[in-house]
């Protein structure tokens, strides 16, 4: 924590955001990062598909928009891990089964929101956009944590 307290100090932007490292904190503010801007893509494209496409319809059409919403910021967050968080080469598999896999956790992720968003949309009635973003926080920790362990921890020499 200490590594990544000193580059925000310093303003170190290409340490804190480019310059390969191991360091956990600094991994986990980066795929913060850059969830926020996959996070804005899948919001963005969730509200546009509601609001323009579906007419803010309800029921089975919010999944259909929470899916290929999220399918989007699937795709932007891979792209923007491999370039800025997870720069290694994944040690389990080549590249194909690297985004293979970042889609299995992915997809287990939007299984958790669209969970959430039959209970809390659905039952409960809350907007749609506010269990998003509920979702999205929970999910962000599940992908984080998933991929990490999944795919970049390092291979035990055994």
């Amino acid at each position: 924590m200490k590594e990544l307290f000193s580059l925000i100090g310093k303003r170190d932007f290409k340490g804190l955001f480019y310059r390969k490292t191991d360091n956990i904190f600094i991994q986990f503010f980066r795929y913060c990062f850059v969830g926020g801007i996959a996070t804005l893509a899948e919001g963005g494209a969730l509200w546009l598909i509601q609001h323009f496409i579906f007419k803010e319809a309800e029921g089975f059409l919010v999944f259909i928009s929470q899916a290929i919403a999220f399918v989007l910021g699937l795709i932007v967050n891979f792209i923007l891990s491999k370039l800025f968080v997870f720069q290694e080469k994944s040690e389990r598999t080549n590249a194909a089964g690297e985004f293979a896999a970042y889609a299995v956790i992915g997809v287990v992720g939007l299984l958790i929101k669209e969970l959430l968003l039959w209970v809390f949309n659905i039952q409960i009635g809350w907007h749609y956009m506010l269990v998003w973003v509920i979702s999205t926080i929970i999910v962000l920790v599940w992908n984080y944590a998933a991929r990490r362990v999944a795919l970049y921890r390092k291979k035990n020499n055994d």
